[in-house]
């Protein structure tokens, strides 16, 4: 009979065969294998929902952890992506560890990270509290240290960089307060967006590319590796010892710090204290003294006697005066420079020792060989034909040339048919200066502010004015070569723009066009990295733009005329010994062959000398007239240096030492008359020649 179980509202099962009872009467492992079933089943079903909810190859947990754990720099460096529909077959990165990588297509998906962002949100978060505070001492040790060099610095340094120097006032607290906390405000802010930028741009670049499950090999990488610091660190602008802020420095908007090719692994860049392009200004720059009709002028000049650096200085005089004229320059024949003398090739092209051919160059200046000069212009239908009777001797000196006038291909023959043809005005080294004033120049009267600057800068000089009357010549020339008229003295105390910022852009121009060819820098990048490779096995570091580690000297012997710089060895000792560092390296710039004349520095510190590096620089493939270059690079990467008072060869170096943003407090002479000149700003007295000011 059946029983209605609903009615009788009775158990379905009788009174002694309840469930429980029944269920504990099975074996043990029968339960434990229900319950594993049971759960796999589970599993299985989760897998499967999930799998195709994604349409994407599960990646574990354990795996994206540790993906996102590592900046993506770390893990990408070589592989394809084959899906060139989306990614047009860029190059997917291996890890830089050299594990393989497998990779697979997905569709783009949203929010794949959201987990693995916030289990590291705090550690972020901290990062940037981190970063933050680490910039804010940054920026408040630089404040220190610049405002410190700024308060020293003269205006026309100051005015270098195509600003004025704003008038002196009281400073109000409160103004400085909010100042400073406005640079710190930005500063944090700066580095909080960044951080952001990197994070926004690490996601999105997750969301393109496949995802990636590592190979076997890297599960024996922790978890708790710290990311690996990434630096990216910007390329600094040349701006000098003044180290001015870009919004005080709008001359340089639009620049770029230049660099430097050499062959094989060199990295001379470190050395280019030049900026190439120049700022945007400098780069569309019209100078108000121009040729404005169109037509091709000119402008000669005969090559300074003196030694290399004196010929440096009469064509950084030259250069400017074309430029600022507009006038195609005229590059003299080749002809043998004193003290340069090479057994690998005579006479010398001014295009050896500068960049003058490249098409940056010829952008701002314009030059024309003599030969080809004469052959444009110097014939019957010339602008400028040469005389009959002076031909033979013109043209024989138009390739190569000698000072001697008795030589056959005699320079003074060419200079001759260039002062008949053209206009010479009257310079005299150290009886005239150069004034460029735009009024003066379109024939009005010079204003009186003007008028007192330029007295100033001529400090009992005689006035050369330049007009638009000297433009209606096609010719000028310079007799540069001649005892009187030499331009042996530096551009700007000899050449004075009444105008600050036409000033200022002659003095960036000679900086950022007027460096060495690449070579010499390179020659002497191998050099100070030796020299600061091993001084960092001594504990001595270099400084942020790449210089110091060792220290300098030059010491002019040879034919120094001014005998009272030229002192002994234990004088050079004594009065400079407490400018060192123990066990620190001195680098020597030195015309002296006999080294024992150093004795007495040699007692206390290890010395090197350009010879010591003759192979491993690779300088007997150089000529020889490179050598006094690149001691001159080197010796200015100096953590400190000291010179020879009345040498141009020291003070050449002290203006690349001001070019590197090096203190001038930093650089000393070997006499104890001039051992601190460089410590005091002070007018430049015009037509000074024995040191240099660190220009920058």
């Amino acid at each position: 009979m059946a029983i209605d179980h609903h009615q009788r509202g009775r158990h379905p099962f009788p009174k002694h065969s309840s469930p429980i009872p029944l269920f504990k009467s099975l074996p043990l492992f029968v339960s434990i294998f229900a319950f594993v079933l049971l759960c796999s089943t589970l599993s299985i079903c989760w897998y499967i929902q999930s799998h195709n909810a994604n349409s994407a190859n599960f990646v574990s947990p354990h795996h994206l952890l540790r993906h996102d754990r590592f900046p993506l720099k770390r893990h990408f460096e070589g592989g394809t992506i084959k899906d060139e529909s989306k990614h047009n077959g860029n190059a997917i990165p291996r890890g830089i560890l050299g594990h393989k990588h497998h990779h697979f297509r997905s569709k783009k998906k949203e929010n794949n990270l959201i987990d693995a962002k916030e289990e590291k949100g705090n550690k972020r978060e901290t990062k940037k509290k981190r970063q933050a505070r680490d910039a804010l001492e940054d920026v408040k040790k630089n404040d220190e240290n610049k405002q410190e060099a700024h308060n020293t610095l003269p205006d026309d340094v100051i005015e270098f960089h195509g600003v004025l120097k704003p008038e002196k006032k009281e400073n109000n607290p409160l103004d400085v307060k909010e100042e400073t906390e406005t640079k710190k405000e930005r500063v944090v802010n700066d580095v909080l967006e960044d951080d952001e930028k990197n994070d926004e741009d690490r996601d999105s670049i997750h969301d393109i590319l496949p995802d990636i499950i590592e190979s076997d090999e890297n599960e024996n990488i922790p978890l708790d590796v710290e990311e690996e610091k990434i630096e990216t660190t910007k390329e600094k602008l040349a701006r000098g010892i003044a180290g001015l802020p870009m919004s005080q420095t709008p001359a340089l908007e639009g620049a770029h710090r230049g660099s430097i090719q050499c062959n094989g692994t060199v990295n001379a860049n470190a050395l280019a204290y030049w900026n190439e392009p120049q700022g945007e200004r400098d780069v569309n720059f019209v100078s108000p003294f121009a040729v404005k009709d169109g037509t091709e002028k000119y402008l000669s000049f005969e090559m300074d006697v003196g030694g290399w650096n004196n010929i440096r200085m009469s064509l950084e005089n030259i250069f400017i005066i074309a430029v600022a004229m507009n006038r195609t320059l005229i590059l003299p024949p080749d002809q043998d420079i004193y003290l340069l003398m090479s057994k690998k090739s005579k006479g010398r092209k001014f295009g050896q020792f500068y960049p003058l051919h490249t098409e940056y160059f010829q952008k701002r200046l314009r030059t024309i060989s003599t030969a080809d000069f004469l052959e444009k212009e110097g014939r019957v239908h010339g602008k400028l034909p040469i005389r009959e009777d002076m031909k033979q001797k013109v043209l024989a000196a138009s390739h190569s040339c000698e000072f001697r006038n008795k030589s056959e291909t005699a320079c003074m023959r060419l200079y001759d048919h260039y002062s008949l043809v053209g206009n010479t005005p009257e310079f005299y080294q150290f009886k005239t200066c150069v004034i460029f004033d735009k009024d003066v120049y379109e024939g009005r009267e010079m204003s009186a502010e003007h008028s007192e600057k330029a007295l100033e800068f001529c400090a009992g000089r005689d006035m050369l004015n330049i007009t638009s009357t000297m433009q209606d010549s096609t010719l000028i020339h310079f007799h540069s070569s001649e005892l009187d008229n030499r331009f042996q003295l530096n551009f700007y105390g000899a050449l004075h723009f009444t105008d600050p910022a036409v000033d200022n852009f002659f003095k960036r121009f000679v900086r950022d066009y007027m460096h060495y060819v690449d070579p010499i820098y390179c020659a002497a990048s191998k050099i100070i990295t030796s020299l600061q490779e091993e001084s960092l096995l001594r504990g001595f570091e270099t400084d942020e733009e790449g210089g110091g580690g060792y220290s300098s000297l030059h010491v002019r012997r040879g034919d120094l005329q001014f005998k009272d710089e030229k002192i002994s060895g234990a004088e050079w000792y004594n009065n400079t010994k407490e400018l060192w560092k123990e066990n620190e390296i001195l680098y020597i710039a030195t015309d002296e062959r006999n080294k024992t004349f150093f004795d007495d520095l040699k007692e206390h510190h290890d010395l090197r000398f350009l010879d010591d590096y003759w192979d491993m620089a690779g300088l007997e493939e150089l000529d020889s007239y490179y050598m006094g270059m690149i001691d001159t690079i080197v010796a200015s990467r100096g953590r400190k240096f000291v010179g020879t008072y009345f040498s141009t060869f020291s003070a050449f170096i002290n203006r690349l030492r001001g070019y590197y943003g090096m203190s001038m407090k930093d650089s000393y002479y070997g006499t104890l008359m001039y051992k601190n000149t460089l410590h005091e700003w002070r007018d430049h007295n015009g037509p000074e020649f024995s040191h240099e000011w660190p220009y920058g």
